[in-house]
């Protein structure tokens, strides 16, 4: 705060028109602690100006007054038309105020000056003293351009004075004259033209202040300074100093006020900071919603307020308000995401002349709600369908376990995924390895397969999925050549189960294959220990596989029976049956020759043994064999009894799907012969001529031995089709003339590789004298 008082005000204390003395007492305001400050000031100023020379007791008479007609008055009159005059014994003091009737404007190179003329008239008793006096004060001179405040002020006060020689030229500010250091840190600028003194100061500057005003309800800020023009000069007689304190004021701005939005919505609160103020700016209230709420009544309604002052002086205040406030509208944009928004009205008043001003905003935020992950599935007819929602869980922390292996980008031979954005689809065969296999009970063999969704970056278990489902599976087949084959997979009730100690009641009678999860048993039903009874007209043949643990000790030399696994096998058979038959005779007439064309049919077969007896029928497929269990098939004409025709096999393999050109294929005959890199994998069985084989020309039968498969894991393991190990086997058959010398095809031998290797490299080109026939067969399901 700044205080300017006159030399020659009534207050101050003059000491020969030397010193000059003011004393103040200043009480601060109860909100600012009430204080009160004693300030008692002292200076020295020497006046340089006319003088005027008399005896002591020289009296003020009267004033003429120039307006600009002469007007005389008393000196009481002269006070209380409101002009302050007074002398001391060498000075002769008048105040004039602004606007007063007895003064005139007159322009004055451009600026615009209030000139006052008077005459004084003081006496005694015997003499008389006439003082002229005269002032000239600038009223306008100031401009503002862009950031910087001009005042120019003419070098010559021609009411004053008409042909003077400038001695002395100073700038100040609030009444105090700045060296030139002062002015060149203050970034202030003095200079001259022809007939002016130009000041330039920066808005801003230190020595001025800005204050705050209310406009239509909206903030506006001015700047305020008071810059000091001094100048002494002289003409023929005398000496003039001539100074003029001139208030500028800058036209009112805009500032309108700027609000920071801080806030972070998982923290469900409004967190908002309202700026930039001058100290003169109070809030007064806050609007909220519809209600209206006082300083201090914010605190009573939990919404936190605060006041921060900034490095320049300027104020900002701070609002927190939770989203739990009554006020705050709610609204669901999308499931996953609310939105929240708060109307605000904030009330200031500006001091001391207590003006008022509002700003109004709203105040918005969205939090996305966390939508867990969430699983789910479905029981196919080999296969559980699995399927995961990801929710709104960043997809680079989600993990997916799948009985304890996790589910990554890669391929994997135990089941088959597919993920989009917002899903994961899982495939996971019955008889994979993740599997747990839970009971066999009359209708299948229950499996159920454990899912966890976690996150790995917070070390959070979102959901634990268990999908359980009854498959059909055929665990004892009986044929009818008297052979049982029993496959037994693990069951997570006896997880530790050793499938190569099983054995049939028989000890001797163990697993023909078995390895950590499955065992198979092939044996004839009168061997092994199998008992058999007559039940009407059936034979039931019955055995167990059993497995006995070690003796369990307590540890008290006392021992029980270990642990015990049976499962009864059973095959019935049909030991008397009726048949119905009916027949009807034909006269033998002489055999004919019919001359036309027709088609030869041949077809492909998957034998149940080893001895080509019985065989699977389409509806049986798709059918279940163990990895490294040998395959039998047969191919054989149908309904011919052209005994110069043979049937000759040229070329056979295997693919994961039913397309025969898809990719991976395994080659197991070319050109007639067994694959020349693996020759052990398929074996040519011969046909003898039986109750089924009349001729045996029209028959071709070879073995595939499927652990070529097992050590092809890594071809299989890389293709979405080999999930469930599925296998489809194809060949292209030809018919050639068994007594025709010229057919090459029906005398083929197998005894160069390299030739066979040759061949097969052209394996698609046959001639249109032995057409190619297709036959394809499957699926094979490989455990």
């Amino acid at each position: 705060m700044i205080v300017s008082a006159s030399l020659h005000s009534c207050f101050a204390e003059n000491q020969d028109d030397s010193t000059f003395t003011v004393a103040m007492k200043f009480k601060m305001a109860p909100s600012n602690s009430g204080r009160i400050y004693d300030v008692i000031k002292s200076c020295s100023y020497t006046m340089t100006s006319r003088e005027a020379t008399g005896a002591p007791d020289l009296k003020i008479w009267k004033i003429i007054l120039h307006t600009p007609e002469e007007k005389t008055v008393e000196k009481e009159t002269l006070q209380r038309m409101g002009y302050g005059i007074q002398s001391s014994p060498k000075r002769l003091f008048m105040r004039i105020p602004y606007n007063m009737p007895e003064t005139n404007i007159q322009r004055v190179e451009d600026v615009d000056m209030v000139v006052f003329k008077s005459v004084v008239l003081l006496r005694d008793r015997w003499m008389m003293s006439v003082v002229d006096s005269i002032a000239a004060c600038p009223i306008s001179g100031a401009s503002l351009v862009g950031d910087k405040i001009f005042w120019k002020v003419p070098l010559h006060i021609t009411p004053l004075s008409s042909k003077v020689e400038i001695l002395e030229l100073h700038m100040g500010v609030n009444g105090r004259r700045l060296t030139p250091g002062e002015i060149e840190n203050r970034n202030y600028t003095m200079s001259l033209t022809e007939s002016h003194v130009v000041f330039v100061i920066p808005i801003g500057a230190p020595d001025g202040f800005y204050k705050s005003h209310s406009l239509q309800g909206q903030y506006h800020v001015s700047y305020s300074i008071e810059p000091l023009f001094e100048l002494l000069w002289q003409d023929e007689l005398h000496k003039t100093r001539y100074r003029v304190s001139f208030p500028i004021t800058t036209p009112l701005t805009p500032a309108p006020p700027q609000i920071i939005d801080n806030t972070e919505p998982k923290e469900k609160t409004f967190d908002v900071s309202l700026g930039f103020f001058l100290p003169d700016v109070e809030l007064l209230n806050i609007t909220i919603g519809t209600e209206l709420f006082t300083v201090p009544e914010l605190a009573v309604r939990d919404i936190g307020l605060l006041e921060r002052v900034q490095s320049n002086a300027t104020k900002v205040f701070v609002l927190q308000i939770p989203f739990s406030e009554p006020n705050v509208r709610v609204q669901k944009d999308r499931p996953d995401v609310t939105s929240y928004s708060l109307p605000l009205v904030f009330g200031f008043i500006i001091f001391p002349e207590l003006e008022s001003f509002s700003y109004s905003t709203l105040l918005e935020a969205s939090v996305t709600d966390p939508v867990l992950p969430n699983a789910g599935g479905s029981c196919g007819l080999d296969s559980f369908n699995v399927f995961v929602k990801y929710g709104s869980a960043p997809r680079s922390a989600l993990k997916v376990k799948l009985s304890q292996t996790e589910l990554n980008e890669e391929d994997s031979p135990h089941f088959e995924h597919h993920s989009n954005g917002t899903h994961l689809n899982i495939v996971v065969p019955f008889l994979s390895p993740l599997v747990a296999l839970e009971a066999v009970q009359l209708t299948g063999v229950v499996g159920r397969v454990n899912l966890e969704i976690y996150d790995s970056l917070h070390d959070w278990r979102f959901k634990d999925f268990t999908l359980s489902c009854i498959f059909f599976a055929q665990l004892t087949e009986c044929f009818s050549n008297g052979t049982a084959v029993v496959l037994l997979p693990k069951l997570e009730s006896v997880q530790h189960l050793p499938f190569s100690e099983l054995s049939l009641r028989d000890p001797a009678c163990k697993p023909l294959y078995s390895q950590g999860n499955m065992a198979y048993f092939r044996f004839d039903v009168n061997t092994c220990g199998t008992t058999r009874k007559f039940v009407e007209d059936t034979i039931t043949y019955e055995n167990e596989v059993t497995w006995e643990g070690e003796p369990v000790s307590d540890g008290a030399s006392n021992l029980y029976p270990g642990p015990q696994y049976r499962f009864l096998v059973s095959c019935v058979y049909v030991a008397n049956a009726t048949q119905s038959l009916r027949f009807q005779t034909l006269s033998n007439k002489k055999p004919q020759t019919d001359i036309a064309k027709g088609e030869l049919s041949v077809s492909l077969k998957l034998s149940q043994d080893m001895v080509y007896r019985l065989f699977y029928h389409d509806g049986d497929f798709p059918v279940l064999k163990v990895l490294k269990q040998p395959l039998f098939f047969e191919v054989s004409m149908d309904q011919s009894t052209d005994s110069t025709i043979s049937v000759v096999l040229k070329n056979c393999w295997a693919t994961l799907t039913k397309d025969k050109e898809s990719e991976p294929r395994w080659d197991l005959i070319i050109d007639g012969c067994p694959n020349p890199e693996k020759p052990d994998q398929t074996v040519f069985h011969p046909v003898m001529e039986d109750e089924r084989v009349d001729i045996p020309d029209h028959f071709k039968r070879f073995e595939v031995k499927t652990s070529t498969f097992a050590k092809d894991h890594g071809r299989l393991d890389n293709d979405a089709a080999s999930i469930n190990k599925r296998v489809f086997f194809h060949c292209d058959v030809i018919f050639c003339h068994a007594e025709d010398a010229t057919d090459g095809h029906c005398k083929n031998l197998c005894k160069n590789p390299q030739r066979r290797k040759q061949r097969s490299l052209n394996r698609g080109r046959r001639s249109s004298k032995n057409p190619l026939h297709h036959l394809s067969i499957g699926p094979i399901l490989l455990i």
